[in-house]
């Protein structure tokens, strides 16, 4: 039976890059593009004071970043992308949270005719086993080689890094909690499919790895 793990955190970023940037979003265009989000966000909850507009470094540092703090949601753009992160983010509000995402984005894209080129959706977690030590789990990753070497001494990281053409898998031992496993999903895709279908493939891709690893979320904790 899989090994059941507890998800202290997790968080979510949705990052979206132009074909080519579009220096009206910090230019002339960014007051219009500005107004059209905070209309977009303002069914949400959102307040204008939680807005930084940076205006420092290359014009490819320039930015406008709003945020929900309640909602650990932030969205961002500038003039080669735009992005969307959630801290503390779960399946089972991911279909409320993605309102705010589709909102923001309609807003955006409207106001701006940039085209996305690609997209990718990175999710990250610390996960804690239950009943086995984290040593325990990753021990079929170690290679053999140096499995004798952790019979002798406690390893203090763990790196495991599998990078293909349209995404990648990390895991590692969590820094911020004890007997703690940190993973990071990342799946690119060309152009912008639908969001449902990004996280679809993406809740796929998570699932596949709970099953390498033997690991499922626990229901009860």
């Amino acid at each position: 039976m899989p090994e059941p793990v507890k998800i202290p955190v997790a968080s979510a970023e949705y990052r979206a890059r132009f074909e080519r940037p579009y220096i009206g979003l910090i230019a002339n265009d960014r007051p219009r593009v500005f107004e059209a989000v905070v209309a977009a966000l303002l069914p949400f909850k959102f307040r204008l004071a939680n807005t930084e507009i940076v205006t420092t470094g290359t014009a490819a540092d320039h930015k406008v970043i709003f945020k929900i703090p309640e909602r650990g949601i932030s969205f961002q753009f500038g003039a080669e992308e735009y992005s969307f992160g959630k801290e503390g983010s779960s399946w089972s509000m991911a279909g409320e949270d993605a309102q705010v995402l589709v909102a923001a984005e309609r807003a955006l894209m409207e106001g701006s005719g940039a085209s996305v080129e690609s997209c990718m959706l990175t999710i990250a977690m610390h996960l804690q086993p239950l009943a086995k030590t984290r040593e325990e789990i990753l021990a079929p990753f170690v290679p053999a080689p140096f499995k004798a070497f952790m019979t002798q001494r406690q390893a203090q990281t763990f790196g495991n890094h599998l990078k293909w053409a349209d995404g990648d898998v990390l895991l590692d031992f969590s820094v911020g909690f004890a007997n703690g496993i940190f993973l990071r999903l990342t799946s690119q895709f060309k152009g912008q499919p639908p969001l449902a279908d990004i996280l679809a493939k993406v809740r796929s891709d998570e699932e596949a790895v709970f099953g390498i690893l033997g690991v499922e979320a626990a229901t009860n904790v």
